[in-house]
């Protein structure tokens, strides 16, 4: 479960990130993935950095952090990447790194790492000290991955300070296969297991049976499989998720969905993609997107029979997730 996206500063110090918690470890939730926002200031700005009012305080994630494993679940830590400018992380790139003008090298690219490579010192350091037992460097920064000398400078970097499992997540904007395929020495190589966001549409519209889900799903099954071959590493899903909404397992990545609330058609699409991937043995499993709301979008609550977002408490896909991770073996 992905817990914490865009919680501000002090949320993870106070009595309600804990009651989230027990909730998610009453549905047999294994691993959290614990995030923390840090920023910069626009899609091109260089430098990334903690914010008073929005990044998480370090004795704050400790505290978190102690309390996850005290109810015996185990942690991913993943710093996260935003912009105050709206951009997505997805959108950070930077012109060619030449000097055209004397005088006037551009070095976005080796700014930006340098600032990456810094925070990657501070929180996989702080992963270390606090038992995490993964540490993600960031998630969906797709535009970048071809910056192989730079990551290898991050994964190094992390490496020298954290001494658990590495590993990290990209969009399908990136092609495993082609990129693994084509380069032997691929810094995705140089991490414990490789993480991709899904959210295949598996339907057209609503009223779709869990077999033409299925049956849509198989050939993420084949590609997934193939990426982690070449890899020779496990492969996850970093995010994975799908709004209870009627009709969005037709765009399981939308907030905008038209359909009103239904419980049901999200609780398929968790069901569906466990059950294509659960036995295969290269799949370490998923990270839902996500537990909770932090950010404030009255759209989602115009209908009186349910939160049409993300989150599964109290929702059919909350008792998918506890028959799944309760009565088979833990991933």
């Amino acid at each position: 479960m992905t817990f914490g996206f865009y919680a501000r500063n002090g949320y993870y110090g106070s009595p309600t990130a804990r009651l989230e918690v027990d909730r998610m470890a009453s549905l047999n939730i294994q691993w959290i993935c614990l995030v923390v926002i840090v920023l910069q200031d626009t899609f091109a700005s260089t430098r990334q950095y903690r914010d008073f009012r929005q990044t998480p305080a370090d004795d704050e994630l400790r505290e978190i952090i102690d309390y996850i494993h005290a109810r015996g679940m185990r942690v991913q830590l993943r710093p996260m990447l935003e912009c105050w400018d709206g951009a997505q992380r997805i959108q950070v790139s930077f012109p060619n790194e030449v000097e055209i003008i004397p005088g006037k090298p551009m070095n976005h690219w080796t700014r930006w790492f340098d600032s990456m490579v810094e925070r990657t010192l501070h929180y996989a350091s702080l992963a270390q000290r606090s038992g995490c037992e993964a540490y993600g460097l960031d998630s969906e920064l797709d535009f970048t991955v071809h910056q192989q000398q730079h990551w290898l400078r991050v994964v190094s970097a992390a490496r020298s300070v954290y001494h658990g499992h590495l590993t990290t997540g990209h969009t399908r904007h990136v092609d495993f296969v082609k990129v693994l395929r084509e380069q032997p020495d691929h810094w995705f190589r140089q991490l414990d297991s490789l993480g991709s966001s899904f959210y295949t549409p598996l339907a057209d519209g609503p009223g779709a049976s869990q077999e033409q889900m299925l049956a849509r799903i198989a050939p993420d099954v084949d590609y997934y499989r193939e990426a982690a071959r070449l890899l020779g590493k496990p492969f996850y899903f970093a995010e994975c998720g799908c709004c209870s909404t009627a009709g969005a397992t037709a765009k399981p990545y939308g907030w905008d969905n038209p359909g009103g609330y239904n419980g049901d058609e999200q609780a398929l699409f968790l069901d569906t993609v466990l059950k294509a991937f659960w036995n295969e043995p290269w799949w370490m499993g998923l990270y839902w997107w996500k537990w909770e709301e932090q950010n404030d979008r009255p759209w989602l609550r115009d209908d009186p029979r349910g939160d049409k977002g993300f989150p599964v408490w109290n929702k059919p896909a909350a008792e998918v997730l506890k028959r799944w991770y309760g009565s088979q073996p833990g991933r």
